[in-house]
């Protein structure tokens, strides 16, 4: 029976194999990230980070309205999970998110990263987002950037979907209206340097290749 059929069960329309798939997901990733950030913020000051920021980062201006767009990033990672594509395709999109979390955290603990965010006052409500993005998030978790590779894995599973599944092509198309200020906001908020993005992306097409090794081709309808 194939993956889509056994395990794509609905209830009221509702794609309960998926959402039980993608809060596996979320958990295992926002777990995972917060360990790595309270061991990366708690050694930090003992040990001599990396510098990887570039002429070009510091020419990057701060808007911190763009933290709000930030903040975006989860929901954009769910609006693969509303397209109704072949379920392997959708566990491929699944895994490589999981793949990229493991490779994300491997590199957090032996690439000793940290960016320092200058002081800024503002008391308006558009810095309100940038003030609680830095309470939350320390800045130790840098390379590869996840906002990079998780975006990018999102957008190609939704091309892939559109070109060789018949979803329709409004939802990639629309998702690079969402996904490409999602990406811009890393650089910026600054939360993240370039060379973050550079390896994300990286991270990104390498996890996408390692999922097919493990979930496989769904096959094609029009060839039975």
């Amino acid at each position: 029976m194939p993956l889509r059929t056994k395990y794509d069960y609905r209830i009221a329309d509702i794609r309960v194999g998926r959402i039980i798939i993608g809060v596996l997901v979320a958990i295992i990733q926002l777990v995972a990230y917060q360990v790595l950030q309270q061991y990366n913020a708690a050694r930090m000051d003992s040990i001599d980070s990396w510098e990887v920021g570039l002429p070009l980062d510091d020419a990057i201006p701060l808007i911190p309205e763009f933290a709000f767009i930030y903040f975006l990033y989860i929901p954009g990672l769910i609006i693969p999970a509303l397209l109704d594509m072949p379920f392997t395709l959708y566990l491929r999109y699944a895994l490589s998110l999981v793949l990229s979390v493991v490779i994300a955290c491997l590199c957090f603990a032996f690439v000793p990263l940290k960016i320092t965010h200058e002081a800024f006052i503002c008391t308006d409500w558009t810095c309100s987002g940038l003030m609680m993005l830095r309470s939350l998030d320390a800045g130790v978790n840098l390379l590869p950037s996840l906002h990079a590779s998780q975006t990018l894995l999102a957008a190609t599973v939704m091309v892939v979907a559109s070109h060789m599944h018949g979803v329709r092509t409004f939802w990639w198309v629309w998702s690079l209206f969402l996904y490409l200020p999602i990406i811009a906001s890393t650089l910026l908020a600054k939360q993240h340097y370039v060379v973050d993005l550079l390896a994300g992306f990286l991270v990104g097409v390498i996890t996408w290749k390692l999922a097919l090794l493990f979930v496989g081709e769904e096959p094609d309808p029009d060839a039975a």
